[in-house]
């Protein structure tokens, strides 16, 4: 059995079968293999036989078979099959599918798909944290663990675990767009992770490529499976946190628009995509140890010991540059470039979110969403969205997401111990205390349709993650969204109301840098390549 899958929770899939190359890169530009070499993408694994197709899209099951999962629908797409659903899910997206396919194959599914999915057409996983697919005669062995984020203390839900003979393909060295992949049941048996990074996986025992991914963050390490139980250490399950796909490790290509006021470098090295220095209660990235590149975007790197690649108006006037990365973070920040946003500029970030590129853009440099992406949303103050500072009491909105927090371990629930100011805590999920939001958007979200290519259409307009009350300009008994994710593309656009960081200086992450940990890892899967909107 084939399953077409997204490698760690694929959001918003509407591939119906088809080839796709290990790492869903379905052009002909190539990618490294694990050793470092380039080759075409090809599909990996046997094809023969029953092939499966898992839905990881986002939307409703047309096809007319009995989903007996018990997983919840977050996608909200309207059943015109006349299909039973007796899964008890409940539909939180108000899209709607008008695709009227029909499934003539009367087989059964139960599925449980990964965080932030729903039901799946057929062979999706039937527990998370545990074996993906059927019983495997020939397995011999288990493996478990528990996958970590590159600094090594925080779990990451719905990671892929699997095993293979052979090596998968790398992750491309630039933008690309980050479809699903096939997997075979019986050759490369794998599971998804728990909330708390756990798992348990059925395997054959002998030298495998041991293969753990979330995103473009992605471990292949070889390893010799003993029959029985296996209990493997953290060094093979923890994420990279640098580019070496000689040693077999693979990180997202970022950016960062380094603002004035916003440290979103501090918290990716805290994260692990650095090495971090605490002195006087505050770390900080030390330069020279980044997994990342930093531009001038109101703060020039060099002040900070940083290496500066140039300034954002470099960025974005060049899609070359551009095509190096997989991410770009635009925190908050003065108008400093902003005249740089030219026509012709914007057109050039719109193609690249559109070719698979995540763009991120936080409170004061809303602009960069707005006047890129004007049709996704409306913010308060029009023209002049930035706003006065406020914070705000978010609830956790994404069921994935409030798992993962829930499930924390202790010390990072609370950094107070840690710090001499007082800073918030995770002990009131699901509501989460954001601080320094200084912009907001309007509900209601406006519903972005694209066609799906089956007929139908989808929205891939922003969903929320977390929302609070509104504060300082924005009146306090209006609800707004303050995490919103859409798609734009292959490519997917994020933008927070708050700073990615608090304000002032602390230790550890706070509550707001675990949720754009969170979303970050989430809008790195893979997904459908859908059209740009018109």
């Amino acid at each position: 059995m084939t399953t077409l899958l997204c490698l760690a929770g694929c959001a918003d899939d509407t591939t119906d079968g088809g080839s796709q190359d290990e790492v869903g890169d379905s052009d002909d530009n190539g990618s490294e293999d694990a050793d470092g070499s380039t080759t075409n993408g090809t599909e990996t694994g046997d094809s023969s036989g029953d092939t499966t197709t898992a839905d990881t899209t986002g939307m409703e099951d047309t096809t007319g078979m009995e989903d007996t999962t018990g997983m919840e629908d977050t996608t909200g797409m309207e059943d015109t099959t006349g299909m039973e659903d007796t899964t008890g899910m409940e539909d939180t997206t108000g899209m709607e599918d008008t695709t009227g396919m029909e499934d003539t194959t009367g087989m059964e599914t139960e599925t449980e798909t990964e965080t932030g999915t729903t039901g799946g057409m057929e062979g999706d996983c039937l527990e998370q944290g545990d074996d993906c697919c059927p019983p495997n005669p020939n397995a011999d062995a288990t493996l478990s663990g528990t996958v970590f984020a590159p600094n090594g203390t925080i779990p990451v839900s719905g990671a892929i675990v699997y095993t293979t003979d052979t090596a998968p393909m790398g992750i491309p060295d630039g933008v690309y767009c980050s479809e699903c992949v096939e997997l075979t049941c019986g050759l490369e048996d794998y599971t998804e992770t728990n909330p708390d990074g756990t798992f348990n996986v059925q395997a054959q025992s002998g030298d495998k490529y041991l293969v753990v991914r979330k995103g473009e963050f992605m471990r292949v390490t070889e390893i010799n499976i003993m029959p029985g139980d296996n209990a493997l250490s953290d060094d093979l399950l923890e994420l990279p946190g640098e580019w070496n796909p000689g040693g077999g490790l693979w990180i997202p290509r970022i950016a960062i628009a380094n603002g004035s006021y916003d440290r979103i470098e501090d918290a990716l090295g805290k994260m692990g995509l650095g090495d971090t220095t605490i002195a006087s209660f505050e770390e900080n990235t030390i330069p020279g140890t980044e997994s990342f590149a930093l531009y001038d975007n109101g703060r020039d790197p060099g002040i900070d010991g940083f290496v500066s690649q140039g300034t954002m108006a470099d960025l974005i006037s060049d899609p070359n540059e551009l095509a190096k990365y997989h991410i770009i973070f635009v925190p908050c920040s003065t108008d400093a470039f902003l005249s740089d946003l030219t026509p012709q500029a914007i057109e050039n970030i719109r193609a690249w979110v559109e070719e698979g590129g995540r763009w991120y853009v936080a409170d004061w440099a809303n602009e960069w969403m707005g006047q890129v992406f004007p049709e996704y949303q409306t913010f308060y103050g029009g023209n002049d969205a930035d706003l006065g500072v406020f914070n705000s009491l978010g609830t956790v909105l994404d069921q994935g997401l409030l798992d993962w927090l829930t499930v924390m371990p202790e010390p990072l629930k609370d950094i107070n111990p840690l710090n001499d100011e007082a800073h918030p805590t995770l002990f009131d999920l699901p509501q989460v205390e954001t601080v320094d939001n200084w912009s907001g958007i309007q509900y209601p979200l406006p519903e972005i349709l694209v066609d799906d290519g089956m007929g139908g259409q989808v929205n891939v307009g922003h969903i929320a993650w977390l929302e609070g009350p509104g504060g300082g300009d924005i009146p306090a008994n209006e609800t707004i969204p303050l995490t919103i994710t859409g798609q734009y593309g292959c490519g997917k656009l994020q933008f927070t109301s708050y700073h990615t960081a608090e304000f002032f200086d602390y230790v550890g992450l706070s509550p707001q840098e675990l949720v754009l940990m969170y979303t970050i890892l989430e809008i790195g899967v893979c997904q459908a390549d859908l059209p740009a909107p018109q």
